[in-house]
């Protein structure tokens, strides 16, 4: 089964994604507590490419695909912006306890996406960055 959703990247639907996602997720039949944890790690990784990557520039989309295979559920966003491999890498090698104390913006978000869910790869296909978050059912 397979789900798409397209919107502007602007802050403002970010509630537009999370009712598509909720919607998507009843209709696939995701168990509720699995249900909240895709949308809050869904949610923050397209914060993040809308605000970060894309600087709110409603001219470029965001893109969300997802598909339920088996026992598994991925979640592939894409976009045009910039990724700062440095930044994720960055925010991956400290501690969240470290994150806190340095008080910087960005890097907690990353870290509650990747405690969520299973996997998190970023690659880049046909000149366009994709988020594929995936969680076993």
């Amino acid at each position: 089964m397979k789900s798409e959703f397209t919107t502007p990247c602007t802050p403002s639907k970010l509630a537009d994604i999370r009712r598509f996602l909720y919607s998507t997720l009843a209709r696939f039949k995701v168990a509720e507590g699995v249900k909240h944890e895709i949308v809050l790690a869904v949610d923050e990784a397209c914060a993040n490419a809308i605000i970060h990557g894309n600087n709110c520039d409603i001219s470029k989309v965001l893109r969300l695909e997802v598909r339920k295979e088996e026992r598994q559920l991925t979640v592939e966003i894409s976009d045009v912006g910039v990724i700062d491999n440095n930044e994720l890498d960055d925010a991956m090698d400290k501690s969240l306890d470290e994150l806190i104390r340095e008080r910087k913006a960005g890097g907690l978000g990353l870290k509650l996406i990747y405690s969520l869910m299973d996997e998190v790869n970023y690659f880049a296909r046909d000149n366009t960055n994709i988020c594929s978050l995936r969680k076993k059912l």
